[in-house]
């Protein structure tokens, strides 16, 4: 292939657009797809092609994610990279053009007719020096595409490659803020929320509670003789009790409801909007009937039970340090009359 064109040599009205697309890069006013979208559409009018499209490296494929003209309905597509034209550029990482695919025995002519290109130039999109990617343009006509357009073709790569790499930072660096997020309000053993988080669900449970004409529950429980296990079978068995426990809980509460880990065996359950007391009653019923079936842990099958002391509140007129001694008392009255059970706190 002979030289590229300098960008003086491009029509004046697409360099302009081109610039115009930049400055929206570097500022961050785009939405990836959108901004993927907006390349194939003016690959059209920038060039003589009747088709274009970007094609991105997913695994072991190639896939079709912005489409226009002749090959719009494509979009979502999925080709081996292996066998494809594209999966070939992305190895490469080189311009590839094909002035007459009926005669040109690096192509699949029958796939090509199938889309009408009769003429074709896949260029690699970089981020990084690696490639991700390809921007592939097609159109009806051989030897349609010269050196003008080739160029044109390589500043637009150029600019979506660019495109992907501040997406692609963009998602990387929310991941890690979620991720940092998560560790800060959830328990690392079972991955329910932690205290800190409770506590925040709790204020915020009580606030609504008080607007409504609804009650709030606070379950407080813990497992029952947690420590004869621990000792017995070591703390990896205790571990994995923990995580089955709370897994079990989870099952049988509601998803709208908090169901949390303070610390050891302890956990809470914040359900809201009930209608009397006997929903609560069943609510605590279930989650002791859950955990009496015996537990596989660690190769020892081993039969626990639990404890829980449930406080109620219309919302109004009480602090969470209150609701939570009320919750708390109530537990202990549990463990005096023998376990295995539940009991309200004292109104």
């Amino acid at each position: 292939m002979t030289q590229s064109p300098k960008p003086s040599q491009l029509k004046q009205n697409h360099l302009q657009q081109i610039i115009e697309m930049q400055a929206a890069l570097v500022s961050g006013d785009f939405a990836l797809d959108a901004f993927m979208t907006d390349v194939v559409e003016r690959v059209q009018t920038f060039t003589s092609a009747t088709g274009a499209v970007v094609e991105l490296v997913e695994g072991d494929e190639m896939v079709y994610r912005a489409a226009s003209g002749s090959v719009s309905t494509y979009v979502g597509l999925r080709l081996k990279m292996a066998t494809s034209l594209s999966g070939n550029c992305v190895r490469s990482g080189q311009v590839t053009l094909f002035e007459d695919t009926a005669n040109d025995p690096r192509v699949d002519a029958a796939a090509c007719k199938k889309v009408s290109a009769a003429s074709m130039v896949v260029v690699p999109l970089s981020r990084k020096n690696q490639v991700v990617g390809v921007l592939k343009v097609i159109s009806n006509q051989a030897y349609a595409f010269n050196e003008h357009d080739v160029y044109t073709l390589q500043l637009l790569a150029g600019l979506l490659g660019g495109a992907l790499g501040q997406q692609i930072e963009m998602h990387d660096q929310q991941q890690l803020e979620e991720k940092l997020r998560h560790m800060a309000q959830n328990d690392s053993l079972t991955g329910l929320p932690n205290r800190a988080l409770f506590y925040d669900r709790l204020a915020h449970a009580i606030a609504r509670s008080s607007r409504s004409d609804k009650l709030l529950a606070l379950m407080y429980m813990d497992i029952d003789h947690f420590k004869a296990v621990n000792d017995t079978y070591g703390h990896a068995v205790g571990d994995a009790l923990l995580q089955q426990f709370a897994e079990r809980v989870r099952k049988v509460v509601r998803e709208s409801d908090t169901f949390a880990r303070l610390g050891g065996d302890e956990f809470t359950l914040i359900t809201e909007n009930l209608r009397n007391k006997q929903e609560a009653v069943h609510i605590a019923t279930k989650i002791i009937e859950s955990v009496r079936p015996e537990f596989v842990l660690e190769g020892q099958k081993i039969k626990v039970s639990t404890s829980i002391g449930v406080a109620l509140s219309s919302g109004k007129g009480i602090q969470s340090d209150e609701f939570i001694c009320q919750a708390d008392e109530a537990l202990y009255e549990v463990k005096k009359a023998g376990r295995d059970s539940f009991r309200f706190a004292h109104s």
